[in-house]
């Protein structure tokens, strides 16, 4: 039992076969046709004392709270991490794999994501099997690769740009330092992973992958993306290509190195993580909202029948299928009247470690509640962490 923090680091290549189905975006005509760079797993275990915890970085778009269980349950029966100690936070890439049930993206490569949770217990294992005493130091840098994409229009609010929106315009970045140099950098950045486009059929990890390489090449060392709350912010150049992707990830990447030396370190006596689920309200229904979903289901099923009739190109259903479910779902919840599910359920997540919070929150936030959060937070450094743990909402 060590009376200082241990840390270990682990990694390892999660990039699936061309030919599986890509998740983030609607209307791909294809699976993936091939890779262009690689999507890692990688991981940081912790022991203070009798106290364990990890975080488990994924260049992926997102799992369910199902597969995060499942890795939460055998990590602590393996390595006797407990499993609110577990992190799982995924890049949120829209150029990678299906990996949690979106409507009207495709199918699951079940084979691929059992493989994905194999991978990451792995991690855990060789993560424990060699921890190194650890100083940790964090930075707070100027970094502003996104715009608030929710823009007001007469039809209503849209993708698009909203200048007078909220943005994250900073990164944090956290050391970890052994006797021996530089562990691993963690870091992280509220931005959506679409510098690419649904018209990209190569599997890629996007900016933030492309942001962690440029760290690793400069320090030598691993370096872990995990995103912040962008559920509102897209980069300013989305629709591009790999060498946007390039130029993006080295700004990051380069934002990140420069504020390696400015670090102020974090004062390690305790090794903390909860874990809570709450219940979010969900919305009352309007009066016209089952006659109107009645009408919009009838105008989607001719649309799938016509599709049919037209050849039945499988890709071209999923759309409009997706749509159908949506709103066969809703029917069902409005026709349940006094006995539907009032509230979602919520998992809200954080490991400390001394003065360090990590706060772990499943799904798509919005940037306000990091800026707020990160802001009224206790402790002198806060990352809220988005897509960690699940995607409720998506």
């Amino acid at each position: 039992m060590s009376e200082h923090l241990l840390v270990g680091v682990a990694r390892a290549d999660i990039t699936p076969a061309p030919g599986i189905h890509m998740g983030g975006y609607w209307g791909r005509k294809s699976g993936a046709t091939d890779v262009h760079d690689p999507l890692m797993a990688k991981m940081l275990t912790f022991e203070l004392g009798t106290m364990r915890a990890a975080l488990v970085a994924l260049d992926l778009v997102g799992l369910d709270a199902a597969t995060v269980a499942s890795i939460r349950r055998r990590i602590e029966k393996g390595v006797g991490i407990p499993g609110e100690g577990i992190m799982v936070c995924c890049s949120h890439t829209h150029a990678g794999p299906l990996t949690a049930p979106f409507r009207g993206m495709g199918e699951i490569d079940e084979t691929y994501l059992a493989e994905v949770e194999e991978t990451v217990v792995r991690l855990a294992e060789e993560g424990m099997a060699a921890p190194q005493p650890a100083r940790v130091a964090h930075a707070r840098v100027e970094a502003r690769l996104g715009i608030n994409r929710r823009e007001a229009r007469q039809t209503g609010v849209e993708i698009g740009h909203n200048p007078d929106g909220p943005v994250v315009s900073y990164a944090h970045l956290v050391r970890f330092e052994g006797e021996e140099g530089l562990l691993a950098t963690l870091f992280s950045h509220a931005c959506h992973g679409v510098v690419l486009s649904g018209a990209n059929h190569s599997i890629s990890a996007d900016f933030p992958g492309a942001a962690a390489r440029f760290v690793e090449r400069e320090t030598g060392a691993p370096a872990l993306f995990v995103n912040g709350a962008c559920g509102d912010i897209n980069p300013r150049k989305t629709g591009g290509s790999f060498e946007d992707v390039e130029e993006l990830g080295r700004e990051l990447g380069q934002a990140i190195v420069d504020g390696l030396d400015g670090v102020s370190a974090v004062k390690i006596t305790s090794l903390r993580h909860a874990l809570e689920e709450v219940q979010l309200p969900l919305c009352e229904p309007p009066s016209r909202l089952q006659a109107e979903v009645e009408k919009l289901a009838l105008q989607l099923k001719a649309e799938l029948k016509k599709i049919a009739s037209d050849g039945g190109d499988i890709w071209a259903q999923r759309v409009p299928q997706a749509h159908l479910e949506w709103a066969q779902a809703t029917l069902d919840w409005v026709k349940k009247g006094e006995d539907r599910e009032r509230s979602q359920r919520f998992e809200i997540q954080v490991l400390a470690l001394g003065g360090l919070a990590l706060l772990g929150m499943e799904g798509e936030i919005f940037s306000r509640y990091q800026l707020e959060l990160e802001e009224e937070s206790p402790l002198p450094a806060t990352l809220l962490c988005g897509y960690a743990n699940g995607c409720v909402g998506y």
